[in-house]
């Protein structure tokens, strides 16, 4: 992932199908400072110790079958950039945490922000 995270020009990234080795991933700072749309699909991830100071320059997340997922981290409530969370079959921890982010992009004058949620986890 550091050598990934540190494309400078890198705006779309798509990590899918057990991308990750082990349950947790930590960007580094610096990393993805451009990149503007980020799908991860399919992926043991449990742990996303990520937020505003990683992904600056978001606007556009999608995630798809994170089974293992507990949360999308608050700190991405703090992206200014950020318009939308796409939840594909994803736990409900995850779906509550999109939704608290919403909420914090609302709070901050985002009314634009969306949450589009795709069936959850156990429901098929």
């Amino acid at each position: 992932m550091k050598t990934v995270g540190s494309l400078l020009n890198l705006e779309v990234h798509k990590l899918k199908s057990n991308a990750f080795k082990g349950g947790e991933w930590k960007p580094n700072e610096r990393e993805f400072q451009q990149l503007k749309f980020l799908l991860i699909k399919r992926n043991n991830l449990k742990h996303w110790r990520a937020n505003n100071i990683h992904f600056p320059r978001l606007q556009w997340l999608v995630l798809k079958k994170c089974k293992c997922l507990e949360e999308i981290s608050s700190g991405f409530g703090e992206i200014p950039t950020f318009q939308l969370i796409e939840l594909h079959k994803c736990g409900d921890s995850v779906v509550t945490s999109a939704q608290k982010i919403e909420e914090e992009q609302v709070n901050f004058g985002n009314d634009a922000f969306q949450v589009h949620i795709h069936g959850k986890y156990g429901d098929f």
